[in-house]
């Protein structure tokens, strides 16, 4: 008897239980893809900064959404590309190749368009998508050697 009653419980206790599991699913797949989007962000940025921030010139092209850069190597300056290619943002490094730094990218906005001078920040918009998610980073960047003459 008392394993009837224990055997009935249990199926009631299953019945109202069972019909949220499809519901914290949903929630963790949701919660997942915010983090893939905001690691993905996140990364892209500190990488754009920690690029820029040391740049001796830098020119921006918001309609292609390409910022060109060139950075002293062993008292050369080398020319440094970052651009979207497909839902990759890419940086072309003087070698000749390109490293992905994001994927998940839809859009990658700059401003003010043309070379930078002395004192003006870039402005850099990454818009990130992944299932139904979209988030959007900014941030302005002051390079610091743009007034230092090469």
């Amino acid at each position: 008897m008392e394993m009837l009653i224990a055997s009935a419980l249990f199926v009631v206790v299953l019945a109202v239980v069972l019909p949220f599991f499809p519901l914290g699913e949903r929630s963790w797949e949701t919660e997942a893809a915010k983090v893939e989007l905001q690691q993905h962000g996140r990364i892209a940025m500190e990488e754009i900064q920690h690029e820029l921030l040391y740049a001796y010139q830098v020119s921006c092209d918001p309609a292609k959404g390409i910022i060109t850069y060139y950075k002293k190597i062993s008292g050369n300056l080398k020319r440094y590309r970052i651009y979207l290619w497909g839902q990759q943002l890419l940086l072309d490094l003087p070698e000749g190749t390109a490293v992905p730094l994001a994927s998940y990218v839809d859009s990658f906005s700059l401003a003010p368009a043309g070379k930078l001078q002395a004192g003006q920040a870039v402005i850099v918009l990454l818009t990130f998508s992944l299932a139904e998610e979209q988030i959007t980073f900014r941030s302005s960047i002051m390079p610091k050697n743009l007034a230092v003459e090469v």
